[in-house]
């Protein structure tokens, strides 16, 4: 049996390493073709394939950094594997002996949780920090409404919340100072732009939308913003209702397997017990 888990362990772990050489291989074939291109693009831009909404929010969540840094490494994957099965091996000897069949499955599953689960936990836990973020939102725009109402240039009203919102939302204070950085750089247009194509949400790109058009055509952005933050309440009301809506149709399976059929085995049994034994 040891000698069974040895060789399927010793497979896997050749899959991993083959996987890994073949990933570096093309890693530096890649390298390569960049320091040969002239066409702009840097080297991590055309090597890392991190999402830019990853990357904002690696600065401030350290699962979503361990989580990351485990999905894309394979070396980490093969040494908590090896790790696991020694200590799987190790209880199997000194605490309980399990049969094969057991210990295959063991190992499958372990194999299965280290690919498979720094990526599940890394996509939770973005969607429930850009859910945060959309539910924080429209207090966010309040802020800015005043701050520019009370004589504070966009920039200077971004750049004042980003600086004091760390303590309520760090995402959205680590998403404005993002964009105060490329401000200094490119300017405000420009840095509204990119954080409208690098943040999956429809809040903050209709935040963006909207500074845009203030910014181009020179209107007044309070009663906009005001009204924008507004509508955010109103479709996070909403998406509240119809969740709640929704409640009493899933609510429909487990009534019926945990009310209403053990309710029915009380009041019927008795009766279909009597009619078992007049059968016999």
């Amino acid at each position: 049996m040891a000698y069974l888990l040895l060789i399927i362990f010793m497979i896997g772990a050749g899959g991993i390493i083959s996987t890994f050489l073949r990933t570096a291989r093309r890693r530096k074939v890649r390298r390569l073709l960049e320091m040969n291109s002239n066409d702009g693009f840097s080297r991590s831009q055309a090597s890392d394939d991190t999402t830019p909404v990853e990357k904002i929010l690696t600065r401030t969540s350290r699962l979503v950094f361990i989580s990351s840094m485990l999905d894309k490494n394979v070396i980490a994957k093969a040494v908590i594997v090896s790790t696991l099965v020694a200590i799987l091996f190790l209880l199997n000897v000194t605490v309980y002996e399990m049969s094969t069949s057991m210990m295959l499955l063991a190992f499958i599953g372990i194999i299965i949780v280290v690919i498979l689960l720094p990526s599940k936990i890394k996509n939770s836990t973005i969607n429930k920090k850009m859910k945060r973020i959309s539910t924080d939102l429209p207090f966010v725009i309040d802020m800015v409404a005043v701050s520019v109402q009370s004589g504070m240039t966009i920039e200077k009203a971004l750049r004042y919340i980003g600086d004091n919102i760390i303590d309520i939302n760090p995402d959205i204070a680590s998403l404005l100072d993002r964009t105060m950085l490329r401000t200094d750089v490119s300017g405000i247009g420009a840095a509204l732009d990119q954080l409208y194509e690098d943040v999956p949400c429809e809040e903050i790109r209709m935040f963006c939308s909207t500074l845009q058009q203030s910014i181009k055509y020179g209107s007044s952005v309070y009663q906009v913003l005001i009204e924008l933050s507004q509508e955010m309440r109103q479709m996070q009301l909403l998406s509240t209702e119809e969740k709640v809506a929704s409640l009493s149709a899933k609510m429909t399976v487990p009534m019926i397997v945990f009310i209403v059929f053990p309710l029915l085995v009380l009041v019927a049994g008795p009766g279909f017990l009597g009619m078992m034994e007049l059968w016999k």
